[in-house]
């Protein structure tokens, strides 16, 4: 207890000033970093010490045990001055940005998510939800699902992003975190002359979903995009009827070429 009252008495301030100087010249900090700047021992009151620099608001918690420091800059807002993107990073690891977050970030749809859309290769057993002020949705997938990856950045800090060709066969995968199988349609449609057609037909065998492979030969044969015939020739369709939308109800026509219910409307 009286290390604690040390913490918050005495040459606080000049304390406090020197280590926001240090820390501010990261993205973020951990328990760690703290520790290493403040010169503490694991058993010296680190934690108490940034808690009441959290109290005072100039720090926010991301995670637990991982902080960023509140900028002048910042305002009344009184939040880090950090993306959205660059918090990801820090929710889980590994972590890309992906599905719908991943199209917009490609300039691949014109819709702005609400929510940022994070994948990584394990399960979360407590999904962050809402940090500061954004709110966050972790997908896991199996380790085999976790690739196509690509490093970005955002003025000096790297991040990574799902690239162009597996943020489409995610999309493909699980249509209910990009808007839905119209998303991808007009991505597609729009921008097929950006998209590596040999990666996207790797991607499409390497995912371990035969449905992404029906979705993306139906849709590359109705928009008329691509080679279609090479395509079916090196994929496999799995027996068996699945929807083109598995978000929209089960109704509509049946396409044996492809082995789906076409229950959304494609404009060619």
């Amino acid at each position: 207890m009286n290390d604690a009252q040390n913490i918050t008495k005495g040459h606080l301030g000049r304390q406090e000033a020197a280590f926001l100087a240090k820390a501010g010249t990261q993205s973020t900090f951990d328990l760690a970093f703290a520790r290493q700047v403040l010169g503490h021992s694991k058993y010296d009151p680190t934690s108490q010490f940034l808690e009441r620099l959290q109290t005072k608001g100039w720090i926010r918690r991301i995670r637990r045990g991982r902080f960023a420091v509140v900028p002048l800059s910042s305002g009344d807002n009184r939040s880090p001055q950090l993306h959205e993107f660059i918090v990801a990073m820090q929710l889980v690891e590994p972590a890309a940005i992906a599905y719908w977050s991943a199209l917009n970030h490609h300039g691949m749809t014109e819709q702005l998510p609400r929510t940022v859309f994070v994948a990584t290769d394990h399960p979360v057993r407590r999904p962050p939800g809402n940090v500061l002020g954004v709110s966050y949705r972790i997908v896991s997938v199996r380790p085999s699902k976790f690739f196509g990856v690509t490093k970005d950045w955002i003025d000096e800090t790297p991040f990574n992003v799902t690239d162009r060709e597996k943020t489409i066969i995610d999309g493909l995968d699980l249509p209910q975190y990009v808007g839905g199988i119209g998303e991808i349609a007009k991505a597609l449609a729009g921008f097929w002359k950006t998209l590596d057609e040999k990666k996207l037909r790797k991607y499409a065998a390497g995912i371990g979903n035969s449905a992404v492979a029906k979705r993306l030969g139906f849709l590359m044969e109705t928009l008329g995009l691509g080679d279609v015939e090479a395509f079916r020739k090196s994929t496999t369709l799995a027996h068996g009827f699945i929807s083109l939308d598995p978000t929209l109800p089960r109704q509509g026509k049946y396409s044996r070429r492809w082995g789906l219910l076409i229950n959304a409307e494609i404009q060619p």
